[in-house]
């Protein structure tokens, strides 16, 4: 949450110029903690000339938005589930003088205005309008984008991109969509979407992850733009897109986030053709990772749903604000419950090329689907106005000048521990199943997974009920199921005391959230990394280890978590359902500690 600005000042005679440095931060100032909405945003509501936070079915007065007015029946939604409000804007949208809301809900939900009725009718819940029956995409935009000095909203409907317009003359009747591509996108849901002049024609486009459609110079409402291919995303897609001249050498490159349930932040340099004829290409270069060593300042968090770029220091470049969608999927998402921050991260462009300095905002507001940047107080320095699952926030910008030494002990430091394990020749190991008896409904020697003594160094493991699970059998019916960890992390198993030569399996589980693991024996790799990714919930079958050599009496197996399947969801979770350890004389090792 810091960073600073150099002011010179120029003085008569021999004075010499003078240095501030500034630090920003941001002073949290909660509304409400009921989840209503997964947006919020800002405006003068009630016309006295102060902003005002729309979140929800509320709006809260400024400037001290500790009174509320009801727009529409309040409703607390369930934080197991999704509102029915994701994104709301502002708009005079019957140029009476009012600022009316628009409101989107659930990806294909339709979109609703609620006019404002003036101070006359705020003890009264607005009168509502349907403009528009299917809102798709979860990034949708209400901007400019066709020049005409009116907004449209950018969304896709039925697998198409597209705009939709409005009637000024009947604002409140029903809007009508123009596609502007194929039908080639989610027709319901559909990740990452932005809007920005990509080749400098001064037309704006609509980015998507796989390229982006280039608004033609005609016709823009009746034909089908321009498709441009290209890969603009590492994962699925993420949030807004933006496009912007980050390096600073005259041309536009793309912002976005990678996965909006997941990790990833990048930027992509844009890169002309070899002549005037030729496609530009799109370097990626990642800003922040799954691993604190793909940041340069070690910084990670997931579920970057939402992105705003703006200057949030005032030095010309505009930064980018982003956070924790918090419980964006609930449970389902990696470190789905960290804290809930916010980031924005200061662009610098130095004779090493392209810095983004992360500083953080805030660490309990977290995001919703909709980051608002908005000067609440009129004191010319961009806050930010933020909804979800923890309630409406507003981060109110503060600005300190401080002498050099304050300001260098503020910023953050270069990362230097851990780097990513690095996932080489991953093998889907497989092996035959299990010979569970019928009557105890175990492995004859087995050492199951739920019995062990275990430590891991981030999320939980905890014993899991199988027996649900049809594709394959689990020893006893369970194992022990790790969550909640990342690639770097490792889960460490105490072992009971054996010595000598033996034979070691392992039955590991198999599923589509499942990671790319390395077993370890005393800090020795037990063959190569195993992919436990598969479709279906499945077991490895036996993995045999033979003819191990040992040391001593006090054993430790690690598994080590490097990384997932492309296909996989990178939820990098581990299920062990037993292991067993045979003896040179054919007996088994049992559970037994001496501790």
């Amino acid at each position: 949450m810091l960073s600073y600005r150099i002011l010179f000042f120029v003085c008569i005679a021999t004075s010499v110029p003078a240095e501030e440095f500034s630090l920003h931060s941001f002073e949290r100032q909660q509304l409400t903690d009921v989840y209503f909405s997964e947006g919020a945003s800002a405006a003068d509501v009630n016309g006295d000339g102060v902003a005002d936070v729309v979140y929800g079915p509320y709006w809260f007065a400024g400037p001290s938005y500790s009174e509320k007015h009801e727009i529409y029946e309040p409703i607390p939604q369930n934080r197991d589930q999704y509102a029915n409000n994701f994104f709301s804007w502002l708009y005079d949208f019957n140029d009476d003088g009012l600022k009316d809301v628009l409101v989107v809900g659930f990806p294909g939900t339709p979109a609703y205005v609620y006019e404002n009725p003036g101070k006359e009718g705020f003890n009264e819940h607005w009168p509502k309008h349907q403009v528009f029956d299917w809102v798709s995409n979860e990034s949708p935009q209400l901007l400019d984008i066709v020049g005409d000095e009116r907004p449209e909203l950018i969304c896709t409907r039925d697998g198409f991109f597209g705009l939709v317009t409005i009637d000024w003359k009947k604002p409140f009747e029903a809007w009508k969509f123009h596609p502007v591509s194929e039908q080639i996108t989610a027709k319901r849901f559909g990740h990452g979407l932005g809007i920005g002049d990509v080749n400098g024609d001064g037309r704006q486009d609509i980015i998507h992850t796989q390229g982006w459609f280039e608004q033609p110079s005609e016709q823009a409402l009746t034909s089908r733009w321009i498709s441009h291919q290209a890969r603009l995303c590492e994962g699925y897609g993420g949030a807004e897109m933006y496009a912007y001249d980050i390096d600073g050498d005259g041309d536009n490159d793309i912002i976005t986030s990678h996965n909006a349930h997941e990790f990833g932040l990048g930027w992509y340099e844009q890169v002309k053709g070899e002549d005037e004829n030729s496609e530009p290409t799109f370097k990626h270069h990642l800003i922040m990772g799954e691993h604190p060593s793909q940041n340069k300042y070690g910084v990670v968090f997931s579920e970057l749903h939402s992105i705003a770029l703006v200057d949030i220091d005032g030095d010309g470049l505009k930064d980018i604000v982003t956070g924790k969608t918090y419980w964006s999927h609930h449970r389902q998402s990696p470190q789905w419950d960290a804290g809930a921050v916010v980031y924005w991260f200061k662009l610098v462009r130095n004779e090493e090329g392209v810095d983004w300095i992360p500083h953080q905002a805030d660490g309990e507001a977290g995001i919703g689907r909709q980051v608002s940047i908005f000067d609440v107080n009129n004191d010319n320095q961009p806050d930010i106005v933020v909804g979800g699952m923890q309630g409406a926030h507003i981060l109110i910008h503060q600005v300190k000048t401080v002498d050099e030494n304050e300001f260098l002990a503020a910023q953050p430091k270069k990362y230097s521990g851990p780097k990513l394990p690095v996932v080489e020749g991953a093998e889907a190991l497989r092996g035959p199943k299990s010979k569970i008896d019928s009557k105890t409904e175990r492995v004859a020697g087995a050492i199951e997974g739920e019995s062990l003594t275990i430590k891991t160094s981030a999320g939980a493991a905890i014993p899991q009920d199988m027996s649900g699970f049809n594709a394959d059998k689990w020893s006893g019916h369970s194992q022990l199921w790790w969550a909640g960890a990342k690639p770097g992390d490792k889960l460490e198993v105490k072992l009971p005391e054996f010595t000598g030569t033996v034979d070691i399996e392992i039955v590991l589980a198999c599923a589509a959230d499942y990671g790319i693991v390395q077993l370890t024996l005393d800090e020795k790799p037990l063959g190569p990394p195993i992919d436990l990714y598969n479709s279906n919930v499945i077991t490895t079958g036996v993995l045999s280890f033979p003819k191990i050599a040992v040391k001593g009496s006090h054993h430790t197996l690690t598994i080590n978590i490097l990384g997932a399947n492309p296909k996989a969801k990178k939820a990098f979770m581990v299920g062990l359902d037993y292991l067993r350890i045979k003896n040179s004389d054919g007996s088994y090792v049992e559970n037994i500690r001496n501790d």
